[in-house]
């Protein structure tokens, strides 16, 4: 079980329930933090006005209720009530903020971190061995389109075994 004292245990928790995944999502894009929108592992400010550091005594659980609350008494209450509460938890919008992003952060960073140049060279690469003149009507008829134009010989008829082994001697264009 992950530190819930820890500036962002819900990333360590799945650090150590999904290690693969977590490291390469990370190699991708850093996991999101606790508060700000996923930026910082504190409030800018409490509501109450406590020092937003204190709120890394609390167990996470309890942190977004704590930095939401106004009332300095009942933060002071929570931090008597659940610092020592390692599974706390106050039902707060922020802590389900927090807890969605980390889940989108998982299964919607792009793993893929080619260039958009690597990307389409790749495309192409793919839909021409896919797509050729060799086992596709439309290719080989743009194909033999593009040869009469050039003024080149024309393709062996299409399926034959002559236009295979042309189309693996030439390869794709």
């Amino acid at each position: 079980m992950a530190d819930p004292y820890s500036p962002n245990p819900l990333a360590d928790q799945y650090a150590q329930t999904h290690p693969e995944r977590f490291e390469a999502v990370s190699a991708a894009k850093a996991p999101p933090k606790m508060f700000a929108g996923g930026t910082s592992d504190t409030p800018a400010f409490t509501a109450s006005g406590i020092d937003p550091q204190l709120l890394l005594r609390l167990p996470y659980g309890v942190r977004h209720a704590a930095a939401a609350e106004p009332d300095v008494t009942v933060v002071h209450g929570y931090f008597e009530q659940y610092a020592d509460v390692d599974g706390a938890v106050i039902d707060h919008e922020g802590l389900r903020a927090a807890q969605y992003r980390l889940q989108d952060w998982i299964e919607n960073t792009d793993l893929d971190t080619r260039t958009p140049e690597q990307q389409q060279a790749d495309d192409d690469e793919l839909y021409l061995a896919m797509f050729n003149p060799s086992n596709d009507r439309m290719a080989y008829a743009k194909e033999n389109k593009r040869r009469l134009e050039a003024g080149e010989d024309e393709l062996p008829r299409f399926g034959s075994y002559e236009m295979n082994q042309l189309w693996e001697q030439e390869g794709a264009r």
